[in-house]
């Protein structure tokens, strides 16, 4: 009996301390690359900062749904992991993808959309629901 408090004590120990643990290392994952917006919470955003009509929203869901599975099968590796190329490529169809929306924008929204990005980045580089877009928040 002598030999088996120790043991009970240990396990309560450390059932006692695992959760403790647990959710500091689920804090720590995200830290490693920059948070991204899946495409219907950017439509989201984009309509409640920008005031997006019906059909600009039917017109911006398309898009993201065409390159959505471009994008997945160039970040399945991590963007930490991409090759050069790769990079060029994701950064190459970001940009169009950008260029498609603002072509569905008014100008009142293309410019509320600039002041967004310029809030929501500290070097100014993104495009409309990129890394930057869904914190413009954060810089105030």
């Amino acid at each position: 009996m002598k030999k088996l408090l120790p043991l009970c004590i240990l396990a309560a120990a450390g059932m006692v301390l695992l959760p403790s643990v647990s959710p500091a290392q689920e804090t720590a994952a995200p830290a490693r690359g920059r948070a991204q917006l899946d495409p219907a919470a950017r439509l989201k955003m984009m309509t409640e900062r920008l005031g997006l009509t019906e059909d600009q929203q039917t017109k911006i869901k398309a898009i993201y749904e065409k390159n959505a599975p471009l994008t997945k099968d160039l970040l399945a590796k991590g963007r930490q992991n991409l090759t050069d190329e790769e990079k060029t490529k994701l950064r190459e169809l970001n940009k169009a993808q950008s260029d498609e929306i603002e072509a569905i924008l008014t100008p009142e929204q293309k410019e509320k959309m600039k002041e967004l990005r310029a809030a929501g980045r500290p070097g100014g580089a993104g495009a409309p629901g990129g890394a930057g877009a869904g914190k413009p928040d954060a810089a105030k």
